[in-house]
């Protein structure tokens, strides 16, 4: 059985999975509409926003995506500018309550003066 903190890290989790696959699920959406805005219009302002959101993914964990998302479709679809600010704000929440949640199990994110830096690692082949 769980305690009371157990459950709650556990539904934080849930809640990360469940924002993870909206996000990418945004991300993919706000990606095809640039391509078609791009294909019909021959917009090459949608055509830049796509390359950039295809590398943002790759360097800044789909941030980047987000935020030329929000920016395409300002003018474009109000509705799903505002789903990107609010999946934007959730994630802030959620990793405010993850943190709290991991300080309160104990976790201490400064405590260095437990680690071994003796015990090798990953480099069992090397001769010191």
């Amino acid at each position: 059985m769980m305690s009371g903190g157990g459950i709650w890290f556990v539904l934080i989790l849930i809640l990360f999975g469940i924002l993870a696959i909206a996000g990418f699920v945004y991300l993919v959406i706000s990606l095809i509409d640039m391509w078609k805005a791009y294909s019909r219009n021959q917009d090459q302002t949608a055509l830049l926003f796509f390359i950039i959101s295809i590398i943002g993914v790759f360097i800044s964990g789909s941030f980047i995506s987000y935020v030329l998302a929000i920016i395409f479709y300002w003018n474009r679809a109000r509705g799903k500018s505002w789903l990107g600010i609010g999946l934007i704000l959730v994630s802030i929440f959620l990793a405010i309550i993850g943190v709290i949640a991991l300080l309160s199990f104990g976790y201490d994110m400064n405590n260095i003066e437990n680690m071994n830096f003796d015990e090798p690692m990953m480099d069992q082949d090397y001769d010191y």
